[in-house]
């Protein structure tokens, strides 16, 4: 089998998938190694992003996706009257920042970190699937533990958790719209890169 032929399969999976496929799965599919489809993958992801298309091809966690870019949104908006998710509160931003740094991660310490409760906000981001219950800590009441989820990943277009910035060499500066914050990486003499 040629290469075009794997990556019109590949293109044909991700379509009538509608959401994301685990590397394992498609590798299955396409009756090749993980390895093989994740090299194919990269090399068929640079190619069919960066020739503009209407779609694009995403890749979180050990999934690929197909999905729309950015730069069809308003068009699909008056089309389709998609709206955009409202961004998430300050709060929210707060719980989650929390949460990625620290999963698994209790309420109770959540609440200690930020020195109000954290129900509503946690709520939201378990609403919108950006974190997800992952077991229970090992103590009196067995409180539940909090962590990210492929939705986190895609969200804020990363493969995987190593790929999130170091706490130490960031600067988060909340936007005035509310908007989610920029994260300046910051090299060793302070610099901005």
């Amino acid at each position: 089998m040629n290469i075009q032929q794997i990556e019109n399969e590949i293109e044909a999976i991700l379509f009538i998938a509608g959401e994301g496929v685990p590397v394992d799965k498609l590798s299955e599919a396409l009756q090749i190694s993980i390895s093989d489809t994740k090299k194919i993958m990269s090399s068929f992801m640079d190619k069919y992003n960066y020739n503009a298309h209407g779609l694009r091809i995403l890749h979180y966690g050990d999934f690929y996706q197909l999905g729309t870019s950015p730069d069809v949104y308003d068009c699909l908006n008056r089309f389709a009257g998609i709206k955009k998710p409202t961004p998430l509160s300050r709060a929210a931003m707060e719980v989650l920042s929390i949460i990625v740094y620290n999963q698994p991660v209790t309420r109770s310490t959540i609440d200690k970190i930020r020195g109000v409760d954290s129900f509503g906000p946690l709520k939201k981001l378990l609403d919108r699937e950006i974190v997800e219950e992952q077991g229970r800590l090992e103590a009196p009441g067995m409180p539940i533990l909090y962590g990210t989820t492929p939705e986190f990943l895609k969200l804020f277009g990363l493969k995987s958790l190593e790929d999130i910035p170091d706490l130490e060499n960031m600067q988060l500066t909340i936007s005035e719209d509310g908007e989610l914050p920029v994260l300046n990486s910051e090299n060793e003499t302070g610099e901005e890169e």
